[in-house]
Order: C-alpha cells, then structure tokens, then sequence
C-alpha cells in the first residue's frame, strides 16, 4: 500500500476538493516533467517549474493533482 501526501483545498462551486501531490521527475536538464500522483500518467512538462507552483491540473484519470 503506498501512501500519497494530500491537501484539501475550497472548491470553486461547492464544497472542498482533494489535491494529490503530482510526481516530479527530471526527464532532461533543465525540463521538468510532472507524473499524476494517482496513476502515473504525464500531464505536464515545464522548463522553469518556480512558475507552476500553485497550478493545478486535473488527468485523464479524474484526479486533481497540484504541481
């Protein structure tokens, strides 16, 4: 069983949303590639991830993942 780090954060219409830590992980210098942290999928590649800190992305597999 592997654990994943999660925040909870307002929704933006009703109620409060789950985040899941999306995985990070260097591909090439100076890129960096983000991995959904439910299913491991790619979702997002970045040259300067000081930028994304507070984006989030929703994957393919429905869930919310804060890169």
């Amino acid at each position: 069983m592997s654990f994943v780090q999660m925040r909870t954060v307002p929704g933006l219409f009703v109620g409060r949303r789950t985040l899941i830590l999306a995985n990070v992980s260097e591909e090439k210098p100076g890129s960096t590639a983000f991995h959904c942290g439910a299913c491991d999928s790619p979702i997002h590649n970045a040259m300067d991830k000081s930028e994304l800190r507070d984006v989030v992305v929703k994957c393919g597999c429905g869930e919310i993942n804060q890169l």
